[in-house]
């Protein structure tokens, strides 16, 4: 029996994409980006779920009780791109986060996962599940309305989000993972998809990036803070 294992995760930024990692301001589009981008979007999939369920950067709330660039926000990853994490709960979350100076920042608006746990699945069905959930999101007349995204506290324009899609790669389950019995521990092949923003560097200082956002279709709805220090 084919099994599919899907997570929808979310959490969003933005300012005016200036940045050579940037998706040529494509806007919200239905047609995805792939490339550079294509490839921050795996490796942010790959930081994202390799801790376990209790030291996830996708759960909860957290502040600076925890040393930045543990669970928070990373920068260690391959393309020297710093991560920031969504959430996998409809709850209310605010995260405080450090990040260095002079780096760029890259986060997900709202995406999903399509992991591979049978050998009988196909890229092809991986690829037409993904596009059409981001269809589905963004024909979401809801989604359109109540998305509210602003850095510090202001308005970010929807030019700055762009769609982007992984090309096949690798994912690595640890024990205890947020999938829970549904994947076992070990190397996986997955593609993802989503609405993703990069940011050039901000200022050095205090920011506040916060997200709102319904979306019926989906089941899903998102509502995230986050208080980052920038130096």
């Amino acid at each position: 029996m084919k099994r599919l294992i899907v997570m929808a995760v979310s959490l969003l930024l933005a300012l005016i994409l200036a940045a050579p990692v940037a998706f040529a301001q494509a806007g919200q589009s239905s047609q995805p980006s792939s490339g550079q981008a294509g490839q921050l979007v795996a490796a942010w999939w790959q930081w994202a779920l390799e801790e376990p369920s209790g030291q996830n950067p996708l759960e909860g709330s957290y502040d600076q009780s925890v040393p930045p660039g543990d669970i928070q926000c990373d920068g260690s990853n391959p393309s020297g791109v710093w991560f920031l994490g969504g959430s996998v709960s409809e709850s209310p979350v605010t995260r405080t986060c450090t990040a260095p100076a002079d780096t760029q920042l890259f986060y997900p608006v709202v995406n999903t996962i399509w992991v591979f746990t049978d050998g009988n699945d196909t890229e092809a069905e991986a690829r037409d599940y993904l596009d059409g959930y981001m269809k589905a999101v963004l024909a979401d007349r809801t989604f359109n309305k109540t998305l509210v995204v602003t850095v510090d506290g202001k308005p970010v324009k929807s030019s700055s989000i762009g769609r982007a899609d992984s090309p096949l790669f690798t994912l690595v389950v640890p024990k205890g993972s947020l999938f829970g019995p549904r994947v076992h521990p070990g190397e996986h092949q997955a593609m993802a998809t989503g609405l993703w923003v990069t940011l050039p560097p901000l200022p050095e200082g205090e920011h506040t990036i916060h997200v709102e956002w319904s979306a019926p279709s989906i089941g899903f709805s998102q509502n995230i803070t986050y208080h980052l220090t920038v130096g």
